[in-house]
């Protein structure tokens, strides 16, 4: 997690760096902003008990092109997407050909599981901004995917990290949706993709992330 961080301070930093040559009307196109979301697991494994809550965060940094002297621009940008999955599951054979998810036995003292995924994003979106500060955003995302790793949790707080988890898809796609007033919107993503290749784990495993857009820059 240390590394992704850096790598995302990097990303922005750089944005940063850019902006400061360049015009003032220009450095005024640029945004930047967070998503805090839950992701929704369809498909997830028989037994897997997945809980409620499973929280992501996207970080992004955007520059904005409008149409002439309209309410409505284009959109593209480079960002971070945090994607995790809760349970009650061992998250067996993770560098194995196929990945399974089998119930925690009983006799295992173990509290929950977690798969975490990260990514590496290419969002592009169509926006509309009224006078009155009303915004609609709808966009795409292309990722691609720098982390994945698997974390158990046992009762006792001890913690057990499982890296590189094998045979997740290496690219994500899906659209995405914002709905909102100034700095804040209401979020949502849809995974086209599958989190898993085909045949070597959870056949139809994919997200739908809900969640609050924050744009204060």
């Amino acid at each position: 997690m240390r590394k992704i961080a850096l790598l995302a301070l990097f990303v922005f930093s750089v944005q940063w760096l850019a902006a400061q040559s360049l015009s003032q009307t220009t450095i005024k196109r640029f945004s930047f902003g967070a998503d805090v979301f839950t992701d929704f697991w369809l498909n997830p494994p028989e037994g897997a008990d997945l809980r409620a809550i499973n929280q992501g965060a996207n970080f992004y940094g955007m520059y904005n092109y409008p149409f002439g002297e309209s309410d409505f621009s284009f959109a593209f940008g480079v960002g971070m997407g945090f994607h995790n999955m809760y349970s009650k599951s061992l998250i067996e054979d993770i560098k194995a050909d196929t990945i399974r998810f089998t119930p925690l036995p009983d006799s295992l003292p173990m509290k929950r599981t977690k798969l975490g995924l990260a990514y590496i994003d290419v969002p592009l979106e169509f926006r509309f901004k009224s006078p009155s500060k009303f915004r609609l955003a709808l966009g795409v995302k292309v990722g691609y995917l720098i982390d994945a790793k698997a974390k158990y949790k046992f009762a006792k707080g001890d913690i057990q990290k499982l890296k590189q988890v094998e045979n997740v898809e290496k690219f994500r796609f899906g659209p995405t949706l914002r709905v909102g007033y100034s700095w804040f919107s209401v979020y949502a993503y849809y995974s086209v993709t599958k989190v898993f290749r085909k045949g070597k784990g959870p056949a139809d495993l994919y997200p739908i992330s809900i969640g609050f857009t924050f744009l204060p820059f």
